[in-house]
């Protein structure tokens, strides 16, 4: 005797709309990362207002002294700009060779177990404007930037905290020393990256 299916299958069309707008919203996503436009230039090639809305964002990012930061930007090597399709600047970042002073304190806080002269550049004032962040565009602004270091130790310092953590790892920086106070009530961390490592 043969066994006739009587219950109709279960449809799963209200699953599969679900699973679609997602993929459009995904899609839509990576589509306007693609559309950002970012530039990377020598602080001397930048008009003022791009200096001015550079600094407005990191300080709006919150983890940078305001006070002289104008002059440290134009004396940056490399300042890299992210802007939406409207033009405006959604994100930045920076390689610098900062005042043996300042590298030495930073290396000496942090007490690193490599000599702070071995790392001459500093990836730093790496900042996304809220309304864009996880989308992984700090990833895309230091990997562009550290396209212009790639024969150079660097070194950064940032916030401990895990997502942190997980994205300078895949950058290629690993921790070095221990964490210590930054002054305005968050430890920071010092992450170098070797150039040999990447050398092929």
């Amino acid at each position: 005797m043969e066994c006739k299916w009587t219950q109709r299958p279960v449809s799963f069309v209200r699953s599969s709309k679900i699973a679609a707008r997602a993929a459009v919203h995904s899609k839509a996503k990576q589509l306007h990362a693609t559309m950002l436009r970012s530039s990377i230039f020598l602080p001397p090639d930048c008009t003022a207002q791009a200096l001015a809305d550079f600094e407005r964002l990191v300080i709006e990012g919150g983890a940078v002294n305001p006070e002289g930061l104008a002059q440290r930007i134009r004396n940056a090597s490399r300042l890299l700009f992210l802007r939406a399709p409207d033009d405006q600047l959604i994100g930045a970042g920076a390689l610098k060779h900062p005042r043996p002073q300042y590298r030495n304190k930073v290396f000496a806080d942090a007490r690193a177990t490599v000599p702070a002269d071995e790392y001459p550049v500093e990836l730093g004032w790496v900042v996304v404007a809220k309304s864009y962040q996880g989308r992984r565009l700090s990833t895309r602004i230091v990997s562009e930037l550290l396209a212009f270091a790639k024969n150079e130790n660097i070194f950064a310092t940032t916030r401990a905290d895990e997502r942190v953590l997980s994205f300078a790892f895949d950058c290629g920086f690993k921790i070095n020393g221990k964490p210590f106070p930054s002054g305005n009530g968050d430890d920071l961390v010092l992450y170098l990256r070797n150039s040999h490592d990447y050398l092929q």
